[in-house]
């Protein structure tokens, strides 16, 4: 299983919304065995079903756990589109976040995915890590500092959305809490030009409850996109990862 087979399960040219689906973490995938990985479990996901398909979901979930949940929603018909950021670090390196898993997650459910041949037009499912900018370890000179930051350049306008029937977004956490920082900057957008915003947390799946999204600090600067990403590492192959300097002798 190459990574050029993985990525096109999750981002065939055909599917509309393959064009925001990162390739930061299929890029770097060496191939992979089909009998070292493990298949993800099916996950109810009962609460999405539409039958309008009016609906786009965001799964911001920690780390691994939004894989398995994509791939039961891509079973209802929706279109996972991985949005997953942070380059792994190189062999031997200490990583701030380890999105590894991850990796891992994404080759074991292409084969399953790919068999679901799903309709171009399927609306999508976004996958964030919860813990892009939450560091495992205490950062030290040497690691690898690969957090991350979602940014509303990440996502579809609304415009765009509206153009393709979508008039709601269900957005998947694993408590109920009010969104990240950094992704309530792209949903106080969508909220501003009419879209329908609900919330599901993993811990109570009953039905998605409306929520209000507050205007963020530094909503709509210009620069906004510069001061987000300040103190964190761009990787020159695309996403975020740098090692974090060794201090100068002096």
């Amino acid at each position: 299983m190459t990574k050029d087979f993985i990525f096109d399960a999750w981002a065939p040219p055909s599917a509309i919304w393959s064009r925001w689906a990162k390739p930061v973490l299929f890029s770097q995938m060496d191939s992979i065995a089909p009998d070292t990985i493990a298949v993800p479990s099916t996950i109810d996901v009962s609460w999405a079903v539409d039958p309008n398909r009016a609906t786009a979901v965001i799964v911001d979930l920690p780390g691994v756990q939004g894989v398995p949940l994509a791939l039961s929603l891509a079973a209802i018909g929706y279109r996972p589109v991985p949005l997953y950021n942070a380059c792994p670090a190189p062999q031997g390196d200490v990583a701030l976040v380890n999105v590894r898993p991850i990796m891992i997650a994404l080759a074991s459910g292409a084969s399953s995915l790919r068999a679901l041949d799903l309709a171009a037009e399927a609306p999508p499912a976004f996958l964030l890590d919860s813990q892009r900018n939450v560091p495992l370890v205490t950062a030290a000179p040497g690691m690898f500092d690969n957090r991350s930051i979602s940014l509303p350049t990440d996502f579809p306008s609304a415009d765009f959305l509206g153009s393709r029937r979508i008039h709601r977004v269900v957005l998947v956490q694993p408590g109920r809490t009010e969104p990240q920082a950094d992704l309530s900057h792209t949903l106080r957008r969508w909220q501003e030009a009419g879209l329908s915003l609900l919330e599901i947390a993993t811990d109570q799946p009953d039905v998605p409850r409306p929520i209000t999204v507050n205007r963020p600090s530094s909503f709509r600067l210009l620069w906004y996109n510069l001061l987000a990403k300040a103190g964190f590492k761009a990787n020159p192959l695309g996403g975020f990862g740098g090692r974090l300097p060794m201090p100068s002798n002096g």
